[in-house]
């Protein structure tokens, strides 16, 4: 009885880190090092090496003598959408956040991140703006100068639907932070696009969200990704993203219109997009109405360049009818909650 008394009565970290690995053993230490530079200390770190050949990570971690740290070998090889998943399983801690090997966080990442959720109980996610560095030879890397979000001081609050969701995501990955309670909500199906991962995860993400304007974490532009460089089904996941936007909305017609009329401005034009959006999942020829002559110009010159592609983004867009099933339900959700806060 005394030692299981002893037992309840640890007390648990306040986060949980999931640190991902794989083939990255010079940038490993760096994102390892953040974390024990961090101004609060007072969390645990899972480490997943997704390279099951690769004694690395564990010997490196055992090295560090800090029982912080719990190495997890992959039996196989997941993959960075089921690896990254992982992180979203769900945790006793109080928080929760996920790091890439390749990218790093400020000293007062956490203590920011988990003072802000603190003191705001109505929200689940935040996350901070994010340097920009680019990788060079040698393992070297420049500062580009540049970050996800124009630098500020404070935060900036996001209620559904900004614009930008309806192709995009507001937050990044490993700068978020968010309430180990909620993670479970957040899995996204397997055969999500790495490249989309983050702009469909955020489908399932409760509002408002929070951005610390402060770059308070590091993203690494590296040479070797493990994105796809296909650019149509980049196209086709945003077609899903866009008709799903529409679809769930109160008013389905007006969102098209009014999203046609946000991103008619945008660089590179997403204009194609829509049209696709509309032949492929929407089907409404009443939308095709709010289309300008230069709408038209624009989507006639994709189709010429990229028309012989189109079968190609049907076929794909029917491998993907459950990440299409997942976008509807959870954005079906935001819109739900947007209207009961008014």
């Amino acid at each position: 009885m005394p030692l299981l008394l002893k037992m309840s009565e640890q007390k648990l970290p306040k986060c949980r880190i999931y640190l991902f690995t794989y083939n990255r053993n010079q940038l490993l230490p760096r994102a390892v090092n953040s974390l024990l530079q961090q101004t609060v200390q007072d969390w645990v770190c899972e480490l997943h090496n997704d390279n099951p050949e690769d004694p690395f990570p564990a010997t490196y971690v055992r090295g560090l003598n800090d029982d912080r740290f719990i190495v997890v070998d992959h039996e196989v090889n997941l993959g960075p959408v089921r690896s990254f998943n992982l992180a979203f399983a769900g945790c006793d801690e109080p928080y929760a956040s996920m790091l890439e090997d390749d990218n790093w966080w400020e000293p007062g990442f956490l203590e920011t991140m988990m003072g802000i959720l603190a003191e705001q109980p109505k929200l689940n996610v935040v996350w901070s703006n994010m340097r920009l560095w680019q990788e060079q030879q040698d393992n070297q890397w420049s500062d580009t100068k540049r970050t996800t979000w124009p630098v500020s001081d404070g935060t900036r609050f996001f209620n559904w639907p900004a614009k930008q969701q309806a192709f995009s995501a507001l937050h990044s990955t490993s700068a978020l932070l968010y309430r180990g309670s909620r993670a479970s909500a957040y899995q996204v199906p397997e055969n999500v696009l790495l490249n989309a991962v983050e702009l469909i995860r955020e489908r399932a993400f409760e509002h408002p969200l929070c951005l610390v304007q402060r770059p308070l974490a590091n993203f690494a532009i590296t040479f070797v990704t493990n994105r796809s460089a296909n650019p149509y089904v980049w196209i086709a996941n945003q077609i899903m993203m866009l008709a799903s936007f529409v679809e769930t909305a109160p008013n389905p017609e007006g969102e098209f219109k009014n999203s046609l009329d946000f991103y008619r401005s945008q660089q590179p034009s997403p204009i194609a997009n829509f049209f696709l959006a509309n032949v492929f999942v929407l089907k409404k020829a009443t939308y095709l109405k709010y289309f300008s002559l230069r709408d038209w110009y624009i989507t006639g010159k994709w189709l010429i360049r990229n028309g012989h592609k189109l079968p190609f983004i049907k076929k794909y867009l029917k491998s993907q009818l459950n990440v299409y099933d997942f976008l509807i339900k959870q954005t079906g959700l935001r819109f739900k909650e947007s209207m009961r806060s008014k």
